[in-house]
Formats: structure tokens, C-alpha cells, sequence
């Protein structure tokens, strides 16, 4: 029965949040076809489409999986909770809750990811269809067409990229914060072994994220 509710709340968010986005498709159908452009339309939406429902899937599977693998009962010695300084309901208390709301959270807020990504569609067209200038810029010796076509959508990759691995560093984070995996106490902050292995890969694909935004801005240079 709680399941049943939680799949209604899912898809009553769904209908809310696509009404006024549908609403505004139907009458740009409405212009399109109104001067025999409806290609054009079919086109654009095609892009949006795609943009969306590669960044929502992308960012709930994200999600779900780091806080997924965050959430996880201690097992071994465990800490007292005397020695956790913040005070966090029991971890057993809280497994049963998020685990029957982590993969609607998680669709939830790929869906509200995913408009804000289809909204960069124009740059997708351009990076797919490249054309050379068959002109070198004298600075780094590159095709004009680069800056054009590519360069714009790699920074919002990388911006993208950016703000969505913080955003799942700092769920696991709090998730491990619920589940013991890190305690705050008199001696400081302890890890886990899991907790450390994993917030180190999350921490290793953020600092990668940033060397390649790093490089790319050099271009922005010219």
C-alpha cells in the first residue's frame, strides 16, 4: 500500500511538473505548423528530448547508486554512539525509511535536472555537426570550427559535470553521516573503510572533472 502511494505521488510530480512545459510545446507545435516549419519544430524537441532523458537518467542513476552503496548497516566494531558528537537518529531507524524513498527521490530529482539541461539544446546540433573553417588560430594552432562548434558544449559538460558529482559527493556524505560510516567525535572525523574507498573515487572523478575544465578554459583564452 505505501509502495502503491509513493507511485502515485511519483506520477501526480510528473504530470505537475511536464503540465506547463507541455502546455508551452503545444502551442509552439501550433506556430510551427502555422507557417510550414513543422521540421523544425520535430528537430528541437528531438534535441531536448534527448538532452533530458540522458542527463535525468544519468543524474538519478548517479544518485542512486553512490547513496545506495552509502547506505549500508555498519558491520564489525562499532563506534558508540556516545562518541558521535552530533546527535542523528538510530541508523536503524532511518535504513527501512530510505530505502523505500531512495529511488523515487532519485527519479524526482532527475526529472528536475533534466529541463535544465534540455534548455542547452542549440549547442547539441553544433557539436554533432562540426564544420571546419580550414583556418588555425595562431595561439594554440587549432581549427577556428573548434570554438564554434565544440568548445561551447564541452564547458557545459564540464560545468554539468561538476555540479552534479558535488552534488553526489555530498549525499553520500550525509547518508554516511546517517549510517555511522562517519563520526564526528572528541578525536575528530573517523572514516570507515567504506566511506573512505568510496568518497576517495568520488573525489578522484571530481578532481578529473576539474583538470579537464581546467584545460578546456585555456582555450577561452584566444
Amino acid at each position: 500500500m505505501r509502495g502503491l502511494t509513493g507511485l502515485l505521488f511519483l506520477i501526480v510530480f510528473i504530470l505537475l511538473l511536464s503540465f506547463r512545459q507541455g502546455l508551452g510545446l503545444y502551442v509552439d507545435w501550433l506556430w510551427f505548423a502555422e507557417i510550414g516549419y513543422t521540421q523544425v519544430f520535430t528537430t528541437s524537441l528531438s534535441y531536448k528530448f534527448t538532452l533530458a532523458l540522458v542527463s535525468g537518467l544519468f543524474v538519478a542513476a548517479l544518485i542512486y547508486l553512490n547513496v545506495k552503496i552509502a547506505a549500508a548497516m555498519p558491520s564489525g566494531p562499532r563506534h558508540s554512539t556516545a562518541d558521535n558528537v552530533i546527535e542523528l537518529p538510530p541508523a536503524e531507524l532511518v535504513d527501512p525509511l530510505l530505502r523505500r524513498l531512495l529511488l523515487p527521490a532519485a527519479l524526482i530529482i532527475g526529472l528536475i535536472v533534466a529541463p535544465q539541461a534540455a534548455s542547452n539544446w542549440e549547442l547539441l546540433p553544433l557539436f554533432l555537426n562540426p564544420v571546419p573553417f580550414s583556418l588555425n588560430e595562431p595561439l594554440f594552432d587549432v581549427d577556428i570550427g573548434f570554438y564554434v562548434f565544440r568548445l561551447p558544449m564541452l564547458l557545459k559538460i564540464y560545468n554539468w559535470l561538476t555540479f552534479v558529482l558535488t552534488f553526489a559527493l555530498l549525499a553520500s556524505v550525509a547518508v554516511y553521516l546517517l549510517y555511522r560510516g562517519i563520526i564526528y567525535g572528541p578525536r575528530g572525523v573517523v572514516f570507515s573503510a567504506r566511506a573512505r574507498k568510496h568518497l576517495l573515487v568520488l573525489a578522484a572523478l571530481f578532481l578529473a572533472v576539474k583538470a579537464a575544465g581546467y584545460y578546456l578554459e585555456v582555450f577561452e583564452l584566444v
